[in-house]
């Protein structure tokens, strides 16, 4: 299979009271230890050997950079990757993430690739053990799903191996405005999903492939090894919390 494309989501987003967008700059234009967050998303991907194209979709004023190229952003993340995908007239495996994967590496975009190949799978979310991120930044608050092998963070990189995932894209509006109510994102899948996950039935891995089989692809977790992967810019403290981390790599 032919390298990945990666999407980065670098869009407006309707929350100017967070502290983190203004009217004159996108989040993804923020300064961590010197760098722009959207700078060291790029940095990250451009140096993996997995992928073979950048995408922002985002304003063409975040840039430039060598080899990457600007998609215009719609109304939401969920809007701008289904424009994205029907824009598209071949099937490579896509990579997505966000601009404010601000501590996202190389090592982590090697290791999803590469999982998510393996898997011969539709569709690959990255997740992270609640309990190992918790140990690292005990003051870190993440959002957790629980399943029968502990609680499990989104990381906020996905991978679309096939024209199916089309159908899903259409769900992830309702997810983005539910994301931080796991509960309620996973009632939608069905009153005995729900069941399932509340009695703990399903692991990490048998859950999301039930949630795969309601749009009828083939799902699959990619497990991250680094809590850092699971700590993405969404609150002031998380920038607090990044610019820690980010300094004491330097």
């Amino acid at each position: 299979m032919s390298g990945f494309t990666a999407l980065v989501l670098a869009g407006t987003r309707n929350a100017a009271g967070d502290g983190l967008n203004t009217a004159t700059q996108l989040k993804a234009e923020l300064v961590l230890a010197g760098t722009r967050m959207i700078d060291r998303v790029i940095a990250a991907l451009s140096a993996s050997p997995h992928i073979t194209e950048i995408i922002v979709c985002g304003p063409e004023n975040l840039g430039p950079w060598p080899n990457v190229a600007f998609f215009p952003p719609s109304a939401s993340p969920a809007r701008s990757i289904a424009a994205f995908l029907e824009s598209r007239s071949a099937a490579g495996p896509l990579l997505i993430t966000t601009a404010d994967h601000a501590l996202l590496s190389t090592a982590m975009v090697d290791h999803f690739c590469t999982q998510t190949l393996s898997l011969g799978c539709d569709l690959t979310v990255a997740m992270a053990e609640k309990a190992m991120v918790q140990a690292a930044y005990p003051g870190t608050k993440r959002t957790g799903y629980t399943f029968k092998d502990g609680a499990w963070c989104s990381c906020n990189i996905f991978g679309a191996l096939s024209p199916k995932v089309r159908g899903v894209i259409q769900f992830w509006a309702f997810v983005e405005q539910n994301r931080k109510k796991p509960l309620r994102v996973v009632a939608a899948f069905g009153w005995l999903t729900l069941l399932g996950v509340l009695l703990r039935l399903w692991t990490v891995h048998g859950a999301i492939a039930r949630a795969g089989m309601r749009f009828g692809i083939r799902a699959a977790p990619v497990i991250m090894p680094w809590a850092e992967a699971a700590i993405d810019v969404d609150t002031l403290n998380d920038k607090t919390l990044v610019e820690s981390i980010l300094a004491k790599r330097t």
